[in-house]
């Protein structure tokens, strides 16, 4: 390492050039050039078909995952309190018997949410709220206390003159989970509303007629208008989002940066090596170079561009952070983010140059689909998993940026929860980027090992792939 390699063209490599750099003694006239180029399906043929399959692809994922959430509902967690404790209900017969008003509403939640995809877990007050707060529910329905006794106050007070006190239901939010979950959240609580109202008015309803029948006395229209809509329903937001979240959407662009920057990096720090190295050429406008080549393996190659790659990694992350805070964004647990920034940048960085090392320039390809093309649509950024098809939650379990995002979520909204998706995060890039470790090494070893070179006439194609690529 430190000399350069000069390697001779063979005569026939010289009379064909190929693996030769020499300028060709006549330029030929452009229209004639292009003519004779584009005269070959061959030439036109693979990019065309390379370029529409992808951004078919891209077409496809990305508009199956928004095109209809309500339709693609699934499993979407709701957790459910229920802390009515019953009490006496006078039936037709007049006999007052025990009855839980409050649980037969909670029944016929769970019921009709299960319907549209909504997946209702009863639990206690402070597990729900701490399940809200740490993204693992997108809503708590909470039915409160008294709530059978102020369903039959409502009820007497049609013929008292006494005040009551509506039933109530409550319907907390967390917009840190996201802005659409939330958005879902609050179209679910408006059909409970309806749903629960049109239920326990027409029982109350039902009741204080007989009762009404038997003493005969008139069920005025003020009474039963008073009876149809009988439950009180709220939905709050117990933890708001800080000024500077981006309605919940900051975590998403940020994650979006640090898959790009590991992603585009990689690439930028391999353009550059190589480069350097004598490998490709360097190009400056018209300026065109191709250095000689320095005598150094594919391992050693990849190694230098990890190496640069963890201090991009490090300087990107202070200035995201930087950027950041001067543009106003809440950035709670500042060293914590730049942590996992880090990781997440030098993760993505170190798959993609294993993947370029690798593959060549079909690695860009790989990356391009692994990294952006499918990770996009299954990052739950913007877009819940449990609203996509079902497609996207496989995917999901083993994309970088889906991961990446429960780690930023959670240090911006949820006070660096571990259980919040932090952990999970940070042991999947951790295994991430041990995979690229291992893609990368053992790949450029065994290429080392074999001779080949990455050099004109180092590594030639294979007879069949020779007459693809070159014929004609």
């Amino acid at each position: 390492m430190g000399t350069h390699e000069s390697h001779k063209v063979s005569d026939s490599d010289a009379d064909t050039g190929r693996g030769a750099h020499e300028a060709p003694e006549v330029e030929q006239p452009t229209g004639r050039t292009i003519a004779g180029v584009l005269g070959s399906p061959r030439f036109w043929l693979a990019p065309l078909v390379l370029v529409a399959v992808l951004f078919s692809l891209m077409a496809a994922l990305y508009m199956s995952a928004v095109v209809d959430p309500q339709r693609h509902l699934h499993d979407f967690p709701v957790a459910l309190v229920n802390e009515d404790s019953g009490g006496e209900v006078t039936g037709a017969d007049g006999k007052a018997t025990e009855q839980n008003i409050g649980n037969e509403v909670a029944n016929g939640i769970i019921s009709s949410a299960a319907d549209s995809g909504i997946v209702v877990r009863r639990t206690d007050r402070s597990t729900a709220i701490g399940e809200l707060n740490s993204g693992k529910v997108y809503g708590v329905v909470v039915i409160g206390s008294n709530f059978t006794n102020r369903a039959v106050a409502l009820g007497r007070s049609t013929v008292l003159p006494a005040q009551p006190t509506r039933p109530a239901i409550d319907i907390f939010i967390n917009r840190g989970s996201g802005a659409f979950a939330s958005s879902i959240t609050s179209t679910f609580a408006e059909q409970l509303t309806e749903r629960v109202n049109a239920e326990v008015g027409a029982q109350l309803t039902a009741q204080v007629r007989d009762q009404l029948d038997r003493n005969d006395v008139t069920f005025t229209g003020a009474a039963q208008l008073a009876l149809a809509d009988p439950v009180a329903v709220s939905v709050s937001e117990p933890t708001p989002l800080p000024q500077g979240a981006g309605n919940g959407l900051s975590a998403f662009y940020l994650t979006l940066l640090l898959v790009l920057a590991g992603f585009t990096g990689a690439m930028m720090v391999s353009i550059v090596v190589d480069g350097m190295l004598g490998q490709t050429p360097i190009e400056y406008g018209p300026f065109y170079q191709l250095r000689e080549r320095l005598a150094i393996s594919r391992w050693a190659t990849l190694a230098a561009k990890w190496t640069i790659m963890f201090l991009v990694a490090v300087v990107l992350s202070t200035l995201f952070i930087v950027v950041g805070a001067w543009v106003g964004t809440s950035l709670p647990n500042a060293f914590v983010l730049w942590v996992i920034s880090i990781l997440g940048i030098f993760a993505v960085g170190v798959s993609a140059s294993a993947m370029m090392a690798v593959f060549g320039n079909a690695g860009l390809l790989f990356n391009l689909l692994f990294f952006v093309v499918f990770g996009l649509p299954s990052s739950g950024g913007t877009l819940p998993l449990e609203a996509s098809p079902r497609i996207f939650e496989w995917i999901a379990a083993i994309e970088p940026m889906h991961v990446i995002y429960l780690g930023v979520r959670s240090v911006l909204y949820f006070d660096a929860d571990l259980s919040a998706g932090l952990a999970r995060s940070v042991v999947q890039c951790l295994i991430g980027l041990c995979i690229g470790v291992l893609l990368g090494l053992l790949g450029t070893k065994y290429y080392d090992r074999k001779g080949w070179h990455r050099y004109p006439g180092g590594m030639t194609l294979p007879p069949k792939l020779d007459k693809i690529v070159n014929a004609g």
